[in-house]
């Protein structure tokens, strides 16, 4: 089983009127290649800093903690909780922890494998069958 912490809508709703453009125009396009409908900007589903997980989330994300096999932790500086302290509880339920980060982080001690790398470069041959 596959699992992730998902931060916030699934997808991104455009809160704006759609506006108005000639039928000759395209309309336009976001930096992740999608065409929001509103015009307006759309906001990665990320949790930024002072917002808060909801409590349904979390406890799911700490239930497949307690109870994986292993837990792959990509791009994640591990410094802000509680989401930082997901590995931690994998670790001590028994699971092994790999993590996969640019720079150290402070749980690399606990992990069974640490790699400092660019994600884009290693994680393809990392979850290849």
């Amino acid at each position: 089983m596959a699992a992730r912490i998902e931060a916030g809508e699934q997808v991104p709703r455009c809160r704006l009127p759609r506006p108005e453009r000639s039928s000759r125009e395209p309309p336009a396009r976001s930096a992740a290649g999608a065409s929001p409908p509103c015009g307006g900007l759309l906001k990665p589903t990320t949790i930024s800093f002072g917002q808060l997980l909801s409590q349904d989330v979390l406890s799911r994300a700490y239930a497949a903690a307690r109870t994986c096999d292993l837990m792959l932790v990509v791009g994640s500086s591990l410094v802000v909780h509680p989401a930082a302290d997901l590995p931690q509880a994998a670790h001590d339920a028994g699971a092994d922890v790999i993590i996969l980060n640019r720079e150290p982080t402070p749980l690399d001690h606990l992990a069974s494998a640490v790699i400092h790398a660019e994600i884009g470069e290693v994680l393809p041959t990392l979850v290849a069958p």
